[in-house]
């Protein structure tokens, strides 16, 4: 299973070209940043932000105030439009072009790593050209629905049609709705992902879920008509898979339907779960998600920053942060990182921008990442077998409900990883032998003294403290 970097594509661009004393294209991007990208344990790019954006969505972002906040220096050229209000599917030319992607996709291929782009099925930009030669892929408004909701439907040349939305929310203001249930559209989504699958390793599935039929129907109600006997997402990845087999398929999902799109043949889907856990959950909590099926879980994205959430760097206190951290790379499953999560970036960046502030590394989190990513790289624990194991904060007593720990078991070997997740310290027994463990290695610090941590049977962590633990098998 991949590592997966993200990476924002233009300020990505932006600031190589900084470096470099000239502006620069994905064609053009000297082979030092790519070896920089290439670190230990990381195999997979995704490079988040390359369609061709719209301009309505651009000017329509123009003042807004959410902006300045995240880029108080903002210029007219920092306002790209977002992201995911793609006017076309071909890499902007800004960008690189198609051409300079191809350049940028061979360039890691060289080392070993592959390459994933985004698909938003649910909507497109108001400038799609969708919009006038194929209207009957849209949901229709009336003249009425646009006087009384302006904020759900606007008037294009084919007509009004609704804005894209999740039902919890209010409508996106710059993208029109696709429907769902629509033969033609669903066709059409065949091809523009075998054209992606061309070009590219996988994709990322924007919003994934809301193609389902039961939820795209409770969405919509009667103005989509009965629901159609096929779902959307079966049709269409079989379609591309007998093109491209390998071909990667992400879902970004939520609402626990992880299960329902696996079932509908998705290799990965996130694990918002487990992020929400760690971020304000219990141990307890995080123990019981943890036990569902190794089966299920190998299936998992796991991460602790994207361009969605807050920087983790933020919102997690540095010893927490470097326990979660602990945890979501230890686990089986995939692994995301994003760009500036090593650096310790504090501020999220919004998807309809071109530059970020400047903020200094922080030296002490960049540190534990090229550590962590060594030790991952080095360990390879996807080769062995995972087990979830039970920490008991008195013999037998009862169950802590401060420490997280698991082993990952080859045949010549058997690492435990234990994590107290806790400002307190703690002393527990592991539901493993510990009388057979030989060495004792924190990531951050290296090999450690075996009596620091074992005393006979039991196991001794200091607030937010881990350590890896090797026994006999």
């Amino acid at each position: 299973m991949p590592t997966i970097y993200e990476i924002n594509t233009p300020i990505f661009l932006r600031e190589v070209g900084q470096r470099v004393g000239h502006a620069v294209t994905l064609a053009d991007v000297p082979d030092s940043e790519w070896d920089m990208i290439a670190r230990p344990g990381i195999d997979t790019v995704w490079f988040m932000g390359v369609w061709k954006r719209s301009q309505v969505a651009k000017d329509m972002a123009k003042g807004e105030a959410w902006l300045k906040a995240a880029l108080p220096d903002m210029q007219d050229e920092d306002l790209l439009g977002s992201a995911y209000s793609i006017q076309e599917y071909v890499v902007d030319d800004l960008l690189g072009g198609n051409d300079g992607l191809a350049t940028a996709r061979g360039k890691l291929k060289d080392r070993n790593i592959g390459i994933i782009l985004d698909y938003v099925p649910n909507h497109v930009a108001i400038d799609h050209h969708w919009v006038t030669e194929h209207p009957d892929y849209f949901l229709l408004g009336s003249e009425h629905e646009l006087k009384r909701h302006p904020e759900a439907f606007v008037q294009t040349p084919s007509g009004i049609f609704a804005k894209g939305r999740d039902p919890h929310f209010e409508p996106w203001s710059d993208v029109l709705q696709l429907n769902v249930f629509s033969p033609s559209l669903r066709q059409e989504a065949i091809g523009t992902l075998q054209y992606i699958a061309s070009i590219s390793d996988g994709v990322r599935c924007d919003m994934a879920m809301l193609m389902m039929n039961t939820i795209f129907k409770h969405t919509w109600g009667d103005r989509v008509g009965d629901i159609p006997v096929g779902e959307y997402w079966p049709h269409i990845i079989t379609a591309v898979h007998a093109v491209s087999p390998q071909f990667l398929f992400l879902a970004e999902v939520y609402w626990d339907k992880q299960q329902d799109l696996l079932d509908q043949g998705f290799d990965l889907c996130y694990d918002k779960d487990l992020y929400d856990h760690l971020l304000h959950g219990s141990v307890h909590v995080i123990k019981k998600h943890l036990e569902k099926p190794v089966s299920y879980q190998n299936h998992l994205l796991r991460f602790l920053d994207n361009h969605d959430e807050e920087r983790v760097a933020k919102e997690f206190p540095l010893d927490k942060h470097i326990a979660a951290a602990v945890i979501t790379a230890t686990l089986p499953g995939t692994h995301l990182y994003y760009d500036g999560e090593r650096e310790g970036r504090t501020v999220r960046v919004p998807v309809h921008l071109g530059r970020r502030v400047y903020e200094p590394t922080n030296e002490a989190i960049a540190l534990f990442y090229d550590k962590l990513w060594a030790f991952i790289a080095e360990k390879n624990f996807a080769q062995g077998k995972w087990k979830l194991l039970t920490a008991t904060s008195k013999l037998w007593h009862h169950e802590s409900h401060h420490v997280l720990a698991w082993e990952w078991t080859t045949e010549t070997s058997r690492s435990i990883i234990a994590v107290n997740y806790s400002p307190e310290k703690v002393r527990v027994t592991l539901d493993t032998d510990l009388k057979k463990v030989t060495k004792a290695e924190d990531i951050l610090k290296g090999q450690v003294t075996l009596s620091e941590y074992i005393n006979g049977s039991r196991l001794t962590l200091d607030a937010w403290q881990h350590v890896v633990l090797e026994r006999d098998t």
